[in-house]
């Protein structure tokens, strides 16, 4: 029979085990999330075109290589145009999308009709949304380019902003829309001085969202862009395929310095009081 002393101990042994093991799984996850992030960074300022570690000297050659690279810089500002594209689009419309959820008028299957319709590009594999975006853009005599890519970027990030929109939405407090009626104001004003203020948060970290999206977003811009475009990603698979190491953990280093500073802005907006 085993003593009950050894029977507690082996409780509390249980017990500061599963205490602590969440602690080791998060550790243990950031290690293996940021270490080849930390290691690419390492290698960047690396004068050498293959870098090895450790590194003999530091130098900032690749990335100066990186800012002054004229294709580089026009797949930036391409970049950079679809991003703010799909970030003021997608925000207007996912904050359409999220009325239509929460609180217009329409029945409760129409509603989520709607919700299934905007979710679709979260379940259909990237892939066919494109060759779909690229079929239909062929049969209307667009062809592939720039209007194609905007629309593919367009339909990807509107499901995570409409739903970040909508999660705020529901939180509101519908008195307060209905007391400015009350009051006399007109549907105009009480969305201009009353809901918009409410939503301005979860507005703005949805356009920075649906930009950091739109910004590293790769496989729709490849099947969509045909030979004109060019996007950051699209210019750091090309380097992939011609082995350029010492360029590409610098351009990397960049793209992941971008989409830092977006989520470190969008995380500073907090839930109005």
């Amino acid at each position: 029979m085993i003593e009950p002393d050894r029977i507690d101990n082996f409780r509390r042994l249980l017990k500061y085990g599963a205490g602590r093991l969440p602690g080791v799984v998060v550790i243990l996850t950031i290690l293996f999330l940021y270490i080849p992030v930390l290691v690419v960074a390492y290698l960047s300022v690396s004068p050498s075109g293959q870098p090895t570690i450790p590194i003999e000297e530091f130098s900032l050659q690749w990335y100066i290589d990186v800012l002054t690279d004229q294709r580089f810089l026009r797949a930036l500002m391409t970049s950079i145009g679809l991003g703010v594209f799909s970030a003021i689009g997608g925000t207007i419309l996912g904050l359409a999308g999220a009325y239509s959820l929460t609180w217009s008028d329409l029945s409760r299957p129409i509603q989520q009709a709607i919700g299934v319709i905007i979710s679709l590009p979260l379940f259909v594999p990237t892939v066919v949304l494109a060759f779909g975006i690229g079929v239909t853009a062929g049969h209307i005599g667009i062809g592939f380019g720039l209007v194609p890519v905007a629309v593919g970027h367009l339909f990807w990030v509107l499901p995570f902003t409409t739903f970040l929109i909508a999660a705020r939405y529901a939180e509101l407090d519908i008195q307060l829309q209905a007391a400015a009626r009350d009051l006399g104001a007109t549907e105009w004003t009480v969305f201009r001085t009353v809901t918009l203020p409410l939503l301005r948060p979860a507005i703005i970290a949805s356009a920075l969202f649906a930009f950091a999206l739109s910004f590293n977003e790769f496989l729709i811009t490849f099947f969509l862009a045909g030979s004109g475009i060019t996007t950051v990603p699209l210019e750091i698979f090309g380097k992939v395929r011609v082995g350029a190491v010492a360029f590409l953990n610098a351009a990397s280093v960049l793209v992941l310095a971008v989409s830092a500073v977006l989520a470190g802005v969008a995380s500073t907006f907090r839930r109005p009081i």
